[in-house]
């Protein structure tokens, strides 16, 4: 029912601004040649701690006459939210009487094609000004007016991360609307992109915090190894049962949860270990068994027969972190010169050293 209301609100709005100036049809005002526009974004603070409220401003600077406007605002969605408790709030701070409306309904058809959906969120604003004693309001400031203003929300998952808030210009949902004289309607016209130029300033913040990271449990003693510059992790043991075993060599800083997604045989190479902010992944790392090339957490007959097909050729391996966990003579291939050492494996008299395999 919100919903419903919300959009015949702005359905009304765009009604109202036709109707008024549906008197010009032939627009009778005239273009300056001049018209540009400038709209800034800023926010409150230049760093946020997650959760935190973002109070967004929007200002608008013209050297001539607005009756209306409409902007798709734009925000990374890594970073930011839109608040899902009380919902959005929007101020209209515009010196001219007027109404500004929002729509977040189906925001990815405001998103324009060359962004992708997914990694945005978006609200349409809109500012119809009022008609008083048949003047029309309008915004003609160069020096810039505060508009309008609205809240975000961070991520608790956006801990390190920057975020833009902007207004895209390739958007096609301007508004060209102009008015030479206030005091008379007839006097609206149009301009269009060619004729008006609209220039957007966007705003910067970066959330801060405590970043989350995968570190050796030191309750267990265990020698763990985190690779963080090729985000991999080794040191642990061979049959490898699932998640909590996972937990017994790792832990996560920051309120990150570990996630352990295994492959297709096990928890053993290949095997992703995600550190998770409200179920969202926000790092993960590969989990490395030495001598595991299947992936099922053991070094065994298996894994002698990929070596064996490496050697002769039969089939390739282009997966690094394969290469790093089958490689164990540390030569940068699989190949028969790892033959004798997994011949040892199989056969029981050499036992890999997980921390220090070679």
């Amino acid at each position: 029912m919100k919903i419903s209301k919300k959009i015949l609100t702005i359905l009304l709005a765009v009604t109202l601004a036709l109707s008024v100036f549906a008197v010009s049809a032939s627009a009778a005002g005239t273009p300056t040649g001049t018209e540009a526009m400038t709209v800034t974004i800023t926010t409150d603070n230049e760093t946020y701690e997650a959760e935190a409220t973002v109070q967004v401003r929007v200002t608008i600077s013209s050297n001539y006459n607005v009756p209306s406007f409409r902007f798709p605002i734009m925000f990374d969605a890594e970073v930011y939210e839109l608040p899902v408790i009380i919902g959005l709030k929007s101020y209209n701070t515009c010196a001219e009487a007027g109404t500004v409306n929002y729509n977040t309904v189906d925001t990815a058809q405001f998103i324009p094609e060359a962004y992708d959906p997914s990694a945005f969120g978006c609200v349409l604003f809109q500012w119809t000004a009022s008609v008083v004693n048949g003047e029309v309001g309008s915004i003609n400031n160069e020096a810039g007016e505060l508009a309008f203003t609205f809240e975000l929300k961070t991520k608790s998952s956006a801990v390190g991360k920057t975020g833009t808030i902007f207004i895209p210009e390739e958007s096609d949902l301007f508004y060209y609307q102009a008015i030479e004289n206030p005091a008379d309607a007839t006097s609206f016209y149009y301009l269009d992109a060619t004729t008006c130029a609209m220039s957007f300033v966007p705003a910067n913040a970066m959330v801060v915090g405590e970043q989350v990271a995968l570190v050796p449990n030191e309750d267990f003693g265990t020698p763990a190894i985190i690779d963080e510059e090729n985000r991999r992790i080794y040191g642990l043991k061979t049959d490898i049962l699932g998640n909590s075993e996972i937990k017994e060599f790792v832990k996560a800083t920051g309120n990150a949860v570990i996630r352990s997604t295994g492959t297709e045989y096990g928890y053993g190479t290949g095997t992703v270990v995600s550190l998770n902010i409200d179920a969202v992944p926000v790092k993960s790392y590969t989990l490395i068994v030495f001598g595991d090339i299947d992936g099922d957490s053991l070094s065994d007959n298996n894994d002698l027969t990929y070596v064996i097909s490496y050697s002769a050729g039969d089939i390739v391996c282009e997966d690094a972190n394969i290469i790093f966990a089958g490689d164990l003579t540390n030569d940068g291939t699989i190949d028969i010169g790892d033959l004798p050492v997994y011949l040892e494996i199989t056969s029981g008299s050499v036992v890999i050293d997980q921390s220090n395999p070679y």
